[in-house]
């Protein structure tokens, strides 16, 4: 057994978002490098959300607040497959994404 197993998977997921004017374009799951790229194909909905930050963040969006974006996205290596919903959130601010839901 790993002594790196001990700590357990961090939730929610740590992603790396590709964005383009604002907006999330392609996504992929940290830190395997080999995890499937998915391609956003429709956002659903943006909103912003409070975090349990404690203190006021220095950035207009982070570490207090949350950017939200609810998309549809397909396996870029499965183009065929159906695509799922999936709620992307940037934390604090660009670079710094989490996975929060996957709707099956």
């Amino acid at each position: 057994m790993s002594p790196f197993s001990l700590f357990g998977s961090r939730q929610p997921t740590p992603v790396q978002v590709r964005w383009q004017d604002g907006e999330p374009v392609e996504f992929q799951r940290r830190p395997m490098r080999r995890s499937p790229r998915y391609l956003v194909t429709d956002v659903r909905e943006r909103w912003i959300e409070e975090s349990p930050w404690p203190f006021p963040s220095p950035m207009p969006v982070g570490g207090d607040r949350m950017r939200c974006w609810r998309v549809v996205a397909r396996s870029a290596g499965e183009p065929e497959a159906p695509a799922h919903e999936f709620v992307l959130r940037m934390r604090a601010g660009p670079g710094v994404w989490d996975l929060v839901r996957v709707a099956e």
